[in-house]
């Protein structure tokens, strides 16, 4: 997998997403940026360099390309990325969008079920965050806004990452997260593991992804 160049602001960590990976995130068009893929961001800056998309293979055979919040998802499924914003839906808010700053908490746990010819897969992670703007004395320092800005992001972050998971499956046909090698656990011989033919398997592969975020605070924070 090739990490694709393009213009960008200062930031170049491969395992930072930040405001200026995913474009300007300051109003309801924010979510238009997600779908950004290689060489197509506005954002311009000195260093002339980001990390903002993946270049799929597959017997090496390129066959597809992931966008910004693709590979937000394929990086914390390979626990590769240490922060990154999103746009979540307000919950009292209708039709407004919150920009998050989430951190992983932990690393993502991955299960994998063979014991019927389609693998099911099971992953489980948490972040922590923070809402990256907003106005003074605001609601959203109430206790139970917080909560429910948790449960918009666990909701939008489980849609992301399901779409993602099964567009490996169905549309590039191919493991790029490796769960092949959980999968490998549950044979106890390197021939049941072939003859369960995992690479032709994982086509059918069903998902199950759970989310859990908890905003600590509604304290305003600074872009990095």
């Amino acid at each position: 997998m090739q990490y694709f160049g393009g213009i960008n602001k200062a930031n170049s960590d491969t395992n930072s997403l930040d405001a200026s990976d995913f474009g300007d995130n300051s109003n309801n068009d924010s979510q238009k940026d997600y779908n950004i893929k290689a060489n197509d961001s506005s954002v311009e800056g000195e260093n002339k360099v980001e990390n903002i998309g993946v270049a799929v293979f597959k017997d090496d055979k390129l066959v597809g390309e992931l966008n910004a919040l693709e590979t937000m998802a394929f990086l914390s499924i390979r626990n590769k990325v240490d922060r990154f914003l999103v746009s979540v839906p307000d919950p009292i808010n209708t039709n407004e969008y919150l920009d998050i700053y989430l951190t992983p908490k932990g690393s993502t746990s991955v299960k994998v079920d063979t014991s019927t010819p389609s693998p099911y897969v099971k992953i489980n992670c948490s972040f922590t965050a923070q809402i990256y703007s907003m106005s003074e004395n605001s609601k959203y320092l109430s206790n139970d806004v917080l909560e429910a800005v948790s449960n918009s992001c666990n909701t939008y972050l489980e849609s992301i990452l399901l779409d993602y998971l099964y567009k490996t499956s169905k549309d590039f046909k191919s493991d790029i997260n490796g769960f092949g090698n959980f999968a490998s656990k549950n044979f106890i011989t390197i021939n049941d593991y072939e003859d369960y033919n995992w690479l032709e398997s994982y086509k059918d592969a069903f998902f199950d992804v759970k989310v859990t975020t908890s905003v600590k605070s509604g304290m305003l924070i600074s872009e990095s």
